[in-house]
């Protein structure tokens, strides 16, 4: 399968790109191409990190206000999710793993995994999501985290019981699709565990 690129406008440059994509592509059920029309949204690499107490087995999990979430969420705005972040310019998404959570948290970790990448929206963004798992205990607070207050960020750090956030992702309650994807990825690693089918 294939395409062409026919014309490619920029018709919004700020902190993002929005640019109007003009193309041809190759059709499944044809043999012949069809032009089509897009709106494409560039965006950065971002990262997301599922960070479990290892003592308590509760969850650290952030809240703060999410504009575009207001029609959806309960708490009119205010969205409870797992730490995470933009790649900055010259930066891995394992330092962008380790800054986030240091600056929203105050956890300092060393060696998180990573679980998958994948995108967000791939339906009109190139928004690439790396997602990781880490672990930590109370000697990891090394900050007061809550975010960076130059950046404007006013975070709300909380630890949660896994299972109680569990079952907000089956009652809709949590509706962070990142959050979701690492909680449900936590209860198949436990799940395996019990079973014996992990090393």
């Amino acid at each position: 399968m294939k395409y062409r690129i026919l014309n490619k406008k920029k018709i919004f440059g700020e902190f993002f790109h929005i640019n109007k994509i003009e193309l041809l592509i190759e059709r499944f059920h044809e043999k012949d191409q069809i032009e089509i029309k897009r709106y494409h949204l560039e965006r950065p690499e971002v990262v997301a990190v599922i960070l479990e107490n290892h003592q308590t087995g509760d969850i650290v999990m952030v809240e703060q206000f999410r504009y575009s979430s207001i029609k959806k969420t309960q708490n009119n705005g205010w969205m409870l999710e797992i730490i995470g972040g933009i790649v900055d310019k010259g930066e891995t998404p394992e330092e962008c793993a380790k800054r986030e959570c240091l600056e929203e948290t105050g956890y300092e970790i060393e060696n998180p995994v990573l679980l998958t990448s994948y995108f967000a929206s791939a339906g009109f963004s190139n928004e690439l999501l790396h997602l990781y798992y880490a672990k930590i205990s109370p000697k990891n607070k090394i900050a007061p985290g809550g975010g960076v207050r130059e950046e404007n960020e006013d975070i709300l750090v909380r630890e949660i019981p896994f299972n109680k956030l569990l079952e907000s992702v089956r009652t809709g309650e949590l509706t962070d699709s990142k959050t979701i994807i690492a909680l449900q990825w936590l209860a198949l690693e436990k799940t395996n565990d019990k079973a014996g089918l992990t090393n």
